[in-house]
């Protein structure tokens, strides 16, 4: 961290200890502007931009994927400025297939890691049946998940490739992948085992409870939101990868709940992206732009808001993936004309609302920086738009006001050089 971040850090705390979080968020959100527009060398679209927060100490992280690279951003540590950290080609080696990547998803690393300082590790996935952690220590692919064999009749794996991603903070290492027919898979990332396999599923997105129980989906086009819990294995099992059953495409469910969420509100439309967050919440978005926020122990509905100018088709390539803040208190959707919009999750009531410049395309993933200083929006032909909170300027009668004012004596500043550390 160099010295004009480290002042930015101090400031921040400062102010949100004199205003509280809450407060200091809904001023940096009010107070958006275009700071940093960022062209990725691949010129075309990004399909994700996800903010690290499986590990405190690694908020500053956040990711993008488009083409066949994989990209990690530090978003506090250069200032006003981004920094790049690892950038990953997926190249064919003789390890690994290589080939485009398509998403991507932080791993909970407690427990497993090498690293007595702690590691950010990122999975990425896209058109082979190969997933890659990649060590942002190391930066370098640290283990390889295979996909199990495949029967001769099935379609190649470049026709149904890893759409999505996901993990979750209440089990480390445990990762949950979604092919574009619809196939879910379980992995247990630090034995690079598969638990368990899940056909068929109709799905267009999922998501993991945070305790690691279950896996939710949610379904493509006429499902009307029904959304479906697989229990997860608790270990991997080992004859798995080379069972009849599996080669031959029937997968294994140990058990499947059909849970219609407050009576199918999103209608015909397909949900294109759902995740938990802090209190069994969980928050979905379909297609047309309507997203709810559910309570998934009462099965009762807590918020709902339609996000303007969504276009309303389903399917991968048009699809928007929302981001929220770690606590889930705020939740970020883009639209098909560039513009991203900021919500609290717990009244659905519009906090921001920011517009790209020069650019007029589908956002395809956004996210926000947990205290909301900052927001990321990818769209367009590899374009990374963050927007930065700009602090108001102090009118120059309060300014008068304030010099007039006696200074109180203080103590010498000792925390000159407190920095927060590096991922």
């Amino acid at each position: 961290m160099n010295a004009e971040a480290a002042r930015l850090v101090k400031e921040r705390k400062a102010d949100i200890e004199q205003l509280g979080l809450d407060q200091y968020r809904q001023q940096a959100l009010k107070h958006l502007k275009i700071k940093t527009v960022v062209k990725e060398s691949h010129g075309t679209p990004i399909h994700q931009l996800l903010f690290n927060f499986m590990d405190p100490a690694m908020h500053n992280l956040f990711a993008t994927v488009g083409k066949d690279q994989a990209t990690v951003y530090d978003d506090v540590h250069m200032g006003d400025y981004v920094g790049v950290v690892v950038h990953f080609v997926n190249e064919s080696t003789a390890h690994a297939k290589g080939g485009d990547l398509l998403a991507c998803a932080w791993l909970n690393t407690t427990g497993w890691t090498v690293h007595p300082q702690g590691d950010a590790c990122l999975a990425v996935a896209g058109a082979s049946d190969e997933i890659a952690i990649i060590s942002v220590v190391e930066a370098r692919v640290i283990k390889l998940l295979k996909g199990p064999p495949r029967d001769p009749g099935a379609k190649p794996a470049d026709k149904d490739p890893i759409v999505e991603l996901c993990s979750c903070p209440g089990r480390p290492g445990l990762l949950a992948s979604l092919s574009k027919q619809g196939t879910a898979r379980l992995w247990d990332v630090p034995s690079q085992k598969l638990l368990a396999v899940y056909d068929n599923t109709g799905a267009a997105c999922l998501a993991l409870h945070p305790d690691g129980t279950s896996l939710w989906t949610g379904g493509k086009k006429g499902n009307k939101a029904v959304l479906y819990s697989y229990e997860a294995p608790s270990q991997p099992q080992a004859d798995l990868c080379t069972s009849d059953s599996l080669r031959k495409g029937k997968g294994v469910s140990p058990s499947r709940q059909e849970v219609e969420m407050g009576g199918g509100s999103h209608g015909d439309s397909t949900i294109d992206c759902m995740r938990f967050v802090e209190g069994e919440r969980l928050v979905t978005k379909s297609s047309d732009g309507r997203m709810f926020v559910w309570d998934c122990a009462r099965n009762t509905q807590l918020a709902t808001w339609k996000v303007p100018a969504c276009n309303a088709i389903g399917g991968q390539s048009s699809r928007c993936q929302f981001g929220t803040t770690a606590d889930g208190q705020y939740v970020c959707a883009g639209n098909s004309t560039g513009d991203v919009y900021v919500y609290s999750a717990s009244t659905g009531q519009r906090i921001a609302h920011v517009s790209p410049v020069k650019v007029s395309a589908p956002v395809r993933a956004c996210g926000l920086s947990d205290d909301c200083r900052h927001l990321g929006a990818v769209l367009g032909n590899g374009f990374v738009f963050r927007y930065e909170y700009i602090k108001p300027e102090e009118k120059p009668e309060e300014a008068a006001a304030s010099e007039m004012e006696p200074e109180a004596e203080t103590e010498p500043d000792t925390d000159a050089a407190d920095t927060e550390p590096d991922a």
